[in-house]
C-alpha cells in the first residue's frame, strides 16, 4: 500500500512538472496574445477571402479572424475578441483590400498572423501596440485575459 501511494505521488509530481514546462501553443487552448513576438512583425497586403469566428484562448468566448489572399498565398489572421470594439472599428467584408501589420506565429499545423494594425483605404484599426499588448488589455497581467 505504501509503495502504491509513493508511486502515485511521484506520478503526480511528474505530471505537474511536464504540464508546467509545455509551451502555450501545445495546450488545448492557445492564448494568442502570449504568442505575439515583436521580432516577427511583418506587413502583408491582400484581399479578404473569408471572415470567421474562432474559439478564443480562454475557451469561453470567440475571436474574430480572417483569411487573407496575398501574393505569397493565403494567411490566417487573428484579429480581436468578438466583443471588443476599437475606437476605429472597420467593417470588414470578403473582397476588401487590406494592409495588415502583425506578428507571424506558428501554431500546430499552420502559421498565422496576430494583427496589430489593419488598414482599409485611409482608415486604420489599431488592435495592439508595438509590444503586442492588446488594446482591450486590463492591468499588468493582460496576456491571460
Amino acid at each position: 500500500m505504501r509503495k502504491i501511494s509513493t508511486l502515485l505521488g511521484i506520478c503526480a509530481v511528474l505530471a505537474l512538472l511536464v504540464a508546467g514546462s509545455t509551451p502555450a501553443y501545445s495546450r488545448a487552448r492557445v492564448h494568442y496574445s502570449k504568442l505575439y513576438n515583436p521580432n516577427t512583425v511583418e506587413q502583408v497586403k491582400g484581399e479578404v477571402v473569408s471572415l470567421e469566428k474562432t474559439i478564443s484562448g480562454n475557451g469561453r468566448t470567440y475571436c474574430q479572424t480572417l483569411t487573407l489572399k496575398t501574393e505569397k498565398g493565403r494567411v490566417w489572421v487573428i484579429l480581436k475578441p468578438e466583443n471588443f470594439t476599437p475606437p476605429t472599428n472597420l467593417s470588414l467584408h470578403p473582397k476588401d483590400q487590406l494592409e495588415i501589420t502583425g506578428s507571424r506565429i506558428t501554431l500546430p499545423g499552420k502559421t498565422a498572423l496576430i494583427a496589430a494594425r489593419v488598414k482599409k483605404g485611409s482608415d486604420t484599426m489599431i488592435l495592439r501596440d508595438l509590444t503586442g499588448r492588446p488594446a482591450w488589455a486590463v492591468g499588468d497581467d493582460w496576456h491571460t485575459r
